[in-house]
């Protein structure tokens, strides 16, 4: 195998072990850094509607640059002299617009957008990552909530294992 086809098939790799190591969570659930050391309160309520969503994924350098690295690999494959040059740098501007989708694509996140009722009578809508088991209308919860806002649901009977 050739340099070139070598980095062809290297770069992608690495781009995937990234992605998948930044998945990973070790079965805890995950939350905002800006929620820790932080007190929050908890209201109680009950679920009067849950619809499935998708959160949008983010664009960040690493699809911009993995991308680009990318396509530049592939098109200097092509031609020889200053068409390979060309073909390099044609690549690199379409590896890195590629990628930047690719990578948006892959951090989209399933999640629910659930209205609750509280129990002193107002009612809230979060949107939140998909947790198991999902809400379903009727259900008991509690909403935590942060001074900055950030708010999460959890299921109130504490024996359904939610992590």
């Amino acid at each position: 195998m050739n340099k070139s086809a070598r980095i062809t098939l290297l770069v992608p790799l690495m781009i995937l072990a990234a992605l998948l190591y930044g998945c990973a969570s070790g079965g805890y659930e995950t939350v905002p850094r800006n929620s820790t050391g932080t007190t929050q309160t908890l209201d109680l309520g009950t679920v009067v509607s849950a619809r499935n969503v998708m959160i949008d994924g983010e664009s960040s350098q690493l699809g911009l640059y993995g991308g680009g690295i990318m396509g530049s690999a592939v098109g200097s494959t092509i031609g020889s002299g200053d068409g390979a040059v060309l073909a390099s740098a044609g690549g690199a501007v379409a590896g890195a617009i590629v990628g930047q989708q690719v990578e948006k694509s892959l951090t989209k996140k399933l999640a629910q957008e659930i209205t609750i009722e509280m129990d002193d009578g107002s009612t809230v809508v979060v949107v939140q990552e998909m947790k198991e088991p999902p809400f379903n209308t009727g259900d008991r919860v509690s909403v935590l909530e942060s001074r900055g806002g950030y708010a999460r649901v959890r299921h109130e009977d504490y024996t359904i294992s939610q992590y």
